[in-house]
């Protein structure tokens, strides 16, 4: 599935990956950002890979051992992570509430594949000192350089260079700093 090719979905070793994902981050939403020693054991087991980011419940995630964070990240209420592909989150990267970092695509222009359940997964990777704005969108296949501001409900579906902000659907370079 992370190859980059289309593939279809599921089978025996994503489907128990999904078991073990899905019961962790069900266990985190339940401690309602109550107890944050439990919330840290949890996000390690989540997202054994990097540094343990800092986040709010509830929170929605795939698969979680295809992302990893930076030191100093955080991440505010009702985030998605989709990592069928590798998500790279670089330190001190901030996101509001209800971003969704998204690595899956499914067919366009082919209603066929489409129908029958194809999907493509394309790597993220996003800079250092980043700050999502609420709702942000980061799409298949993006990076997003050091120090980028996202708008809040930007969808960022193409390359942001570092030191700017971006805003918009498609999201735009708007001004550089």
């Amino acid at each position: 599935m992370r190859s980059g090719q289309w593939y279809l979905p599921g089978g025996p070793e994503a489907d128990a990956a999904h078991a073990r994902c899905f019961a962790l981050t069900r266990e985190f939403n339940q401690l309602g950002n109550t107890d944050p020693g439990r919330a840290a054991e949890l996000l390690r087991e989540l997202f054994p890979r990097g540094e343990v980011p800092e986040i709010w419940g509830p929170v929605h995630v795939e698969f979680g051992v295809n992302t990893r964070f930076g030191p100093g990240c955080f991440m505010n209420f009702n985030c998605t992570i989709l990592d069928i592909a590798e998500i790279t989150v670089g330190a001190r990267t901030l996101f509001g509430p209800g971003c969704r970092l998204i690595t899956v695509g499914h067919p366009v222009d082919d209603h066929r594949m489409r129908a029958e359940g194809w999907e493509i997964a394309k790597p993220i990777t996003i800079g250092e000192d980043c700050w999502f704005g609420a709702g942000a969108m980061v799409m298949p296949g993006v990076t997003v350089g050091d120090r980028v501001v996202v708008a809040a409900g930007a969808v960022v579906t193409r390359d942001i260079p570092s030191d700017c902000l971006a805003a918009g659907v498609p999201a735009q370079v708007k001004r550089r700093f």
